[in-house]
């Protein structure tokens, strides 16, 4: 079984602060159990994982981002330890950069599987993946998503690339702040779940959990076995204002713009491993994609606990990437992005 989301405002702390955020929402739920033990079999069987390849950097390299979240851990974790490597998508141009660090819970094909198995129109909001070790929590910031521990759950990654979905996907700004979605939660009856309760943000992406389902599931909410008509105008905004990302298939329209990259630090020079030259960043000012937006916000940490994922699955979506990658293999790895 997969585990929900802990139920209280208290677990999310928040790395920057959210705007107009509404706290604590007093709303009766629609799940007392959270979302994910209702969502994420459906979720498995009809969002399949979109097919790519992948190839490492030289180690020695890692995004200035990456490094940042690294240093942001506490006790901080060495930059030494983390792999970094592209991952290119069928659906998009240009690859996603994602930086693993070796003791990571999730596997390196699990965090592919995974983010692979959004769509498009929402990882385009999202600029890097992470995965380190931790107890089972996630966070989005600015545009970043770290996976932190066991948390292999279509609804956790849902969940946090909805966050971004939420602050890019339209021109007029966060989606959870408008006047249109904190009304509608006042004219509501209930929210999702009690973490959903915690937060207008909170309560925006979980609807969107919601909202996936009732987009790719045969039937839509219908099947769900609750009564959600009590948040039927929330599912209404978050339909206006997202579900057209949340179409399966298609190509990437846009994507974030890449940072800086850095040196893992001095003993990657030190003759002690081979180190290839520096990584060469594609999506910067001036590509066709690229657009820039304000990454200094989100970084509320939502504690998921200990998600049992699916192994069946997890194995088969490592073997369906050893044999992307095999077909590819006539082609040079893309050491440039």
């Amino acid at each position: 079984m997969f585990s929900s989301v802990i139920k209280a405002a208290a677990v999310a702390s928040f790395l920057f602060g959210a705007p107009a955020l509404a706290d604590n929402l007093g709303k009766p739920t629609l799940f007392k159990d959270g979302l994910s033990p209702h969502v994420n079999d459906e979720f498995m069987q009809y969002m399949p994982s979109t097919p790519s390849t992948n190839g490492a950097w030289s180690w020695g390299w890692i995004p200035q981002r990456c490094a940042d979240e690294a240093n942001r851990a506490d006790p901080p974790l060495s930059l030494y330890d983390f792999e970094v490597f592209n991952v290119q998508y069928e659906d998009c141009e240009e690859a996603w950069i994602f930086c693993r660090h070796t003791q990571a819970q999730l596997t390196q094909s699990q965090l592919i599987d995974y983010f692979g198995r959004l769509p498009v129109h929402e990882r385009q909001s999202v600029s890097y993946v992470i995965g380190v070790p931790g107890g089972g929590s996630a966070y989005e910031i600015g545009g970043l998503v770290v996976f932190q521990g066991a948390t292999a759950s279509v609804s956790v990654f849902q969940h946090e690339v909805g966050h971004a979905v939420d602050a890019y996907n339209n021109a007029d700004g966060t989606s959870s702040s408008t006047k249109e979605f904190l009304d509608a939660i006042d004219g509501d009856t209930c929210v999702p779940d009690d973490y959903a309760n915690s937060s207008n943000v909170e309560d925006y992406t979980q609807v969107g959990v919601l909202l996936m389902y009732n987009t790719v599931v045969p039937g839509g909410l219908d099947k769900i076995g609750a009564d959600y008509s009590c948040l039927s105008k929330q599912l209404a905004v978050v339909a206006a204002r997202q579900q057209a990302a949340m179409e399966l298939g298609g190509t990437c329209t846009w994507r974030q713009t890449y940072g800086e990259v850095i040196s893992m630090g001095p003993a990657s020079g030190n003759n002690k491993r081979a180190i290839g030259p520096k990584p060469i960043m594609n999506l910067v000012p001036g590509h066709p994609l690229a657009i820039e937006k304000d990454i200094n916000r989100g970084g509320a940490v939502t504690h998921y606990g200990e998600v049992e994922s699916n192994k069946t699955a997890d194995a088969l979506a490592a073997q369906k990437q050893k044999e992307w990658n095999a077909v590819a293999k006539h082609r040079a790895v893309r050491r440039s992005i």
